[in-house]
């Protein structure tokens, strides 16, 4: 679902970490709307005004820190407050000055497991999806058919070089012998901090310890609720705006949209380019990664059209290019 373009109000959005990781966080003040609750500061855009600008201004007059430095992260729209507003929220890791309440407002550094103790503004949650994910998303290819030696080295190689989020995805197997392989997969990912979503139902990520689901438009489709705990990743794969409001109505945290450019996988599917991923994408309240015949260096295309990052077999697996 999209918001009203003809009605909103955009915003800049700042989130501040510091370097031992927490983030700074204000408290909306009792003469303004979502009064008592707690947001990341930022404030609305003036006519003609950039984004960047708009944000160097706000926290200036609201926490008195300039020469910020730091990333765009997401852009979305959502209806959940008085008004509708589109988000533009820039990762702020650097700054000149110390963060204080300039108008009144009270701020703090807080940790990200300790957000549960304060009320947030709604739609943060997107927010923390996109902050908490990485900028990559393997999805691993098929073991059966391929050397199991090989197979298990190039995953080893892949969270070597710093994959921290990846999809187990194998449907030609059975769900004993892939329960059997995702016990040996967790088992390895989870030594290198890396989280694992499976492709079959919340029983089996329970059983084997994984971190999520990732199901098919189909199955979102089908889809009555979330099947897991907000403490478990759940993920959903689309094509196109239709199946991305599917995954967004049944609570998804975040979603893959393909194919962007043309794959080995699915040579005659017509791909939609980085302008039509734009375009499905939209700015809808979830991340979003750019799937489908991409690679690392295609990262920064991606994250110019509002991708949380790029999702991928071949152009993630290791040697798989070369293949």
């Amino acid at each position: 679902m999209t918001v009203d373009v003809d009605d909103v109000l955009d915003i800049a959005v700042g989130v501040l970490v510091d370097a031992e990781g927490r983030l700074l966080i204000a408290q909306r003040r009792p003469d303004t709307p979502g009064a008592g609750f707690w947001e990341f500061p930022g404030g609305k855009r003036e006519d003609g005004e950039a984004i960047f600008d708009c944000l160097g201004r706000e926290l200036a007059e609201e926490i008195g820190v300039t020469d910020l430095r730091g990333a765009p992260l997401i852009r979305f729209a959502h209806d959940r407050g008085p008004r509708p507003v589109r988000l533009h929220v820039w990762r702020i890791d650097g700054w000149t000055g110390e963060p204080g309440g300039r108008e009144g407002q009270t701020v703090r550094w807080i940790a990200r497991d300790a957000l549960d103790e304060v009320e947030l503004l709604p739609a943060t949650d997107v927010i923390l999806a996109a902050l908490a994910l990485p900028r990559r998303y393997l999805i691993t290819p098929r073991l059966s058919g391929a050397d199991r030696k090989a197979w298990f080295g190039a995953l080893e190689e892949a969270l070597g070089r710093g994959t921290r989020l990846l999809r187990l995805r194998d449907p030609d197997l059975s769900d004993a012998r892939y329960a059997r392989l995702a016990e040996v997969v967790v088992e390895q990912a989870h030594r290198h901090g890396a989280a694992v979503l499976l492709d079959r139902d919340a029983d089996m990520v329970e059983t084997v310890g994984a971190d999520g689901l990732h199901w098919s438009a189909e199955r979102i489709a089908a889809a009555r609720r979330r099947p897991l705990p907000r403490e478990r990743w759940f993920a959903a794969s689309a094509h196109d705006a239709r199946e991305l409001d599917a995954a967004i109505a049944v609570d998804a945290d975040f979603a893959t949209v393909s194919p962007v450019a043309v794959t080995a996988s699915h040579p005659k599917a017509g791909p939609l380019g980085w302008p039509g991923f734009e375009s499905q994408r939209d700015d809808r309240a979830l991340p979003v990664y750019a799937l489908g015949g991409l690679e690392v260096a295609d990262e920064s295309d991606a994250l110019a059209h509002n991708a949380q990052g790029i999702a991928a077999i071949r152009g993630l697996w290791p040697g798989a290019a070369d293949a």
